[in-house]
């Protein structure tokens, strides 16, 4: 049952947003980031944020499309960051590695760095939420292919 209403709403989301195909919405949110941020799909259809800066690949994010509250996803003045959440029956859906420390941790938000451009991070925001929903679109669609993780 569960499943099923996290389906309809990506569902929804997607077709309120404009349905994109996951690799326009990969496309649209790398351009954004110009860079600092990559993200792509591995093949356990989790997405993977690498975070860069002068000296090269610092962190990486790791989480499941269906984990995060795409309501959640903002800008925050404070940390001059944009901020993903997972959603409350998943409270720490996000692995996080940072490369300096040599740790994995698990965590209930990242923060990813605004881009230049962006003053207020809307669009960041806004480009991120399409890659969600299309990502969980793509999820809701090929159902229960995916292997569970060992």
């Amino acid at each position: 049952m569960q499943r099923t209403i996290t389906s309809f709403s990506f569902a929804i989301a997607a077709l309120a947003c404009g349905a994109q195909s996951m690799t326009e919405a990969l496309a649209d949110v790398n351009a954004v980031f110009g860079g600092s941020v990559q993200v792509k799909l591995d093949r356990r259809q989790q997405l993977v944020f690498d975070l860069y800066d002068a000296s090269g690949r610092f962190r990486q994010d790791i989480v499941l499309p269906s984990d995060i509250d795409t309501a959640s996803i903002h800008f925050s003045l404070e940390e001059d960051a944009i901020i993903l959440g997972c959603r409350a029956d998943k409270p720490q859906c996000i692995s996080k590695e940072i490369f300096k420390l040599n740790t994995v941790r698990l965590t209930g938000r990242s923060n990813l760095p605004r881009p230049p451009q962006d003053s207020n991070g809307t669009v960041t925001a806004a480009a991120l939420r399409r890659l969600f929903g299309a990502a969980g679109l793509q999820l809701a669609a090929t159902g229960g292919e995916t292997r569970p993780r060992r």
